[in-house]
């Protein structure tokens, strides 16, 4: 399984309200992404940092987002370059589905 941080600001600062509804609208994007098994979109008013975190269900579905035209692509709609880091995650706790799931 790999987790994929990205880091970003928004060219202008804004309202925790309005990067909710920024938020809001780019989530329909990820919904049903083959081999996603989550992304959560971060965000911190005060400094206006943003962080999305994903969770593929393996390197190769990652790479086949995290390319150059994500960049392109995040650059066009989002107006700033984001910086990305592939992880290996080995051990995810998933509450909602009360299981752990380990990748050795």
């Amino acid at each position: 399984m790999t987790t994929v941080i990205v880091n970003y600001s928004f060219p202008k600062k804004m309202s925790r309200s309005e990067t909710l509804e920024r938020f809001k609208q780019a989530a329909e994007t990820f919904v049903g992404m083959d081999g996603l098994n989550s992304k959560q979109f971060i965000y911190d008013e005060l400094s206006g940092k943003c962080f999305s975190v994903y969770n593929w269900e393996s390197r190769e579905k990652a790479e086949a987002l995290f390319n150059d035209d994500f960049i392109d692509d995040f650059e066009r709609i989002v107006g700033t370059t984001p910086t990305f880091k592939m992880h290996d995650c080995l051990v995810m706790v998933d509450n909602r589905a009360d299981d752990v799931v380990v990748w050795e």
